[in-house]
């Protein structure tokens, strides 16, 4: 009995570290519930869906309503500030406080472009505020 014990309470000590987001980065994140609500609303104005673009790259051009850019870093959260990520393919590329934001060099062949704007302390908000276009590079 007393080996059953045990076994449950690693099994519940794991089960905890996993749902806190233990692994092993010494952060504790932030339940994504817990974070801000935000009042931006954020869109791709170029390039456009199914564009093609130079294997150089393209500046992926913003519109940002009902928020502003501040600089990254604080930890005073507002649901109408933050900045801008830019993920090629699900890798972040940049994190940027502007609204022309340059891919850089992209191979030939499709490509998903992902804007997100983040929180002034680079987490997501609650809904994320997320759109993406995909593009072929030729």
């Amino acid at each position: 009995m007393k080996r059953t014990a045990r076994c449950v309470a690693v099994l519940a000590l794991a089960l905890a570290a996993v749902a806190c987001g233990g692994y092993g980065t010494g952060t504790t994140p932030t339940p994504s519930s817990a974070r801000l609500s935000s009042t931006a609303v954020l869109r791709i104005v170029s390039p456009t869906p199914g564009q093609v673009v130079p294997t150089t790259g393209v500046i992926v051009t913003i519109s940002l309503e009902g928020a502003r850019i501040v600089p990254a870093g604080s930890t005073n959260l507002k649901p109408d500030e933050g900045h801008v990520h830019l993920k090629v393919d699900g890798r972040v590329i940049t994190l940027t406080g502007t609204l022309e934001v340059p891919t850089g060099p992209l191979t030939k062949g499709p490509h998903l472009l992902e804007i997100e704007f983040a929180a002034s302390d680079h987490g997501p908000f609650n809904p994320r505020v997320i759109q993406q276009v995909t593009v072929t590079a030729e």
